[in-house]
């Protein structure tokens, strides 16, 4: 007999594979639902990306930064990486009239202010047609700019775009230079008015004049780099770089020499900031102050001495000048 037991047709051993094969299916099942559970596995790129706009409204907006006193052109408006205008889509009931909705109003206009990226135009952005571009954007009608420096005017630092204020020019007197007695009257006043004039502090004033009232600030404190050339024994005539903090305002035009003045004489400059509030004054004027003369003060009276009420002189005295000779002296004479 032999020792090898002939094999069946259809034996078990061709049904032995079949649970094999469950197994690895089973196996490979359970592998594609955990990839898929912990996101490996994306079906959503299969999907469709651009939600449906069926019935709504495309408002244009702004794909960059643009800042004030642009000229908008399509540049502004394009979305690089979509390939096309950047829009939102905006349910009609959302979108209001003041919204523009076409490119062609957006185009060629100037803005009158910095836009983000993300927000949609209003006619509100932009100044009226026909505007240049540019600093002069800002300027309002009628009036000037002036571009000054934070080392010439202070209080400027923190001031934004549109804000209103004063400059102030401030000079000190000294009225006891070029005399060593420098305050000397004869006359039965001598002792009363020496007295009021130390009283007054004569000998150690100021005056102030507002140089502008009401300026504007069109670009707020901003940092630029001035070319400055310097020579020295190892180096001949080297350009180098300063950097300097400075502000373009406008001012009324006959305010622009006053303030000329006021910066080439040295004196010291200070920006007075305004309410930002609506109901404040526009008109509303800032007093200058004038030095106290020994002499002769507003209204003609010694020490600037005002009338008082009833129309009574506060001061009973005049200064007149008396010549003897070769000799000349201030006599402190009653009034008439």
């Amino acid at each position: 007999m032999s020792p090898y037991a002939p094999r069946r047709s259809g034996g078990s051993s061709s049904l032995a594979g079949v649970p094999i094969g469950y197994a690895v299916a089973a196996l490979a099942m359970v592998m594609f639902v955990a990839l898929w559970v912990l996101g490996v596995i994306d079906f959503s790129r299969f999907q469709s990306k651009e939600p449906s706009t069926a019935g709504l409204v495309a408002v244009p907006t702004t794909a960059r930064r643009i800042p004030a006193y642009t000229r908008i052109t399509r540049d502004h408006l394009w979305d690089a990486a979509n390939n096309r205008i950047s829009v939102v889509y905006l349910p009609p009931r959302a979108v209001t009239p003041e919204m523009l909705v076409n490119v062609g109003d957006m185009i060629g206009r100037v803005l009158s202010h910095e836009k983000s990226p993300g927000y949609v135009f209003t006619e509100a952005d932009f100044l009226p047609k026909g505007t240049r571009e540019g600093i002069v954007a800002g300027i309002p009608s009628g009036k000037r700019a002036v571009r000054i420096s934070a080392d010439k005017v202070e209080g400027l630092y923190g001031l934004h775009a549109g804000d209103r204020f004063d400059l102030l020019a401030t000079m000190a007197v000294d009225g006891s230079r070029g005399s060593a007695q420098p305050f000397e009257v004869a006359g039965v006043y001598s002792e009363q008015l020496a007295l009021q004039a130390r009283l007054a502090n004569w000998q150690k004033q100021a005056t102030v004049r507002v140089m502008v009232q009401n300026a504007v600030i069109i670009e707020p404190m901003t940092v630029r780099g001035v070319p400055v050339s310097q020579s020295s024994l190892t180096e001949n005539g080297v350009t180098r770089v300063r950097p300097i903090q400075e502000a373009v305002i406008a001012i009324e035009p006959n305010e622009v020499a006053r303030l000329a003045e006021a910066v080439a004489v040295g004196a010291t400059i200070t920006a007075v900031p305004r309410s930002g509030r609506p109901d404040d004054e526009a008109n509303s004027k800032t007093p200058d102050l004038r030095p106290v003369s020994p002499f002769a003060g507003p209204g003609g009276n010694a020490f600037g001495g005002r009338d008082l009420e009833g129309g009574q002189q506060s001061q009973p005295f005049r200064i007149v000048e008396t010549i003897m000779g070769q000799k000349r002296e201030l006599t402190a004479v009653p009034r008439p």
